[in-house]
């Protein structure tokens, strides 16, 4: 797992982009509601909406696109000034019928596994970088843009992820996940399973996607 990513500036400049989809418009402004995102060149992909935590007065930034490995990308959010407002990496795990244990598994396993999500205009989050403006719905988006590659790889929707301890509620209350494994104290053999690990059940896919507004 790929848990550092350096940043070259070469790799964010604008790049003219294949026109994949019908953009959107949202006052003017172009932002991912009907980006076919998987289809995006690397660089600047558009613009996602969110809110500033000091007046809640709505805010666009602007999404750039990385591949990171075979499979893996990395998405950034930045402010007109460059700077890095948040991030995420995303690994679409795609399995092929016939690959994964039918009795462990009562359907398709595949999804998109989220890593190393920040939010670093939070001042509440150890990875808060001073003098940034700070945003709310970073997170959220993020997790959408995880959605929508799951949707665009055909892995159903799927996210999962590690929660971290101080995150795990905001996961479960705000994004409606839910532990992948939970207790079952009448079944030692599965107490060994991460109680972090958690993943987006069916009934909370449309929901995460609207949420405040969706891409």
């Amino acid at each position: 797992m790929i848990n550092n990513i350096s940043f070259n500036p070469n790799l964010y400049a604008y790049k003219p982009q294949a026109k994949a989809t019908t953009p959107s418009f949202t006052g003017g402004v172009q932002t991912l509601t009907h980006t076919n995102i998987g289809s995006c060149l690397e660089g600047y992909i558009g613009k996602i909406r969110v809110r500033s935590a000091s007046d809640g007065q709505e805010r666009f930034l602007n999404v750039f696109k990385k591949y990171i490995d075979r499979n893996a990308e990395n998405y950034s959010i930045r402010n007109d000034n460059n700077d890095l407002v948040g991030e995420v990496d995303i690994f679409i795990r795609k399995f092929q019928p016939g690959s994964y244990d039918t009795v462990e598994h009562s359907t398709d396993p595949s999804h998109v596994f989220v890593d190393n999500l920040r939010n670093y205009s939070n001042p509440e989050t150890p990875y808060y970088k001073a003098g940034l403006e700070y945003m709310k719905d970073i997170g959220t988006r993020l997790l959408q843009i995880a959605q929508r590659r799951s949707d665009e790889a055909m892995c159903m929707g799927n996210i999962k992820l590690i929660a971290k301890n101080e995150s795990k509620n905001w996961y479960k209350n705000v994004i409606g996940m839910v532990e992948e494994f939970p207790p079952m104290p009448s079944n030692f053999r599965f107490n060994f399973r991460n109680p972090n690990s958690m993943i987006l059940p069916p009934h909370n896919k449309e929901p995460l996607s609207r949420l405040q507004g969706g891409l």
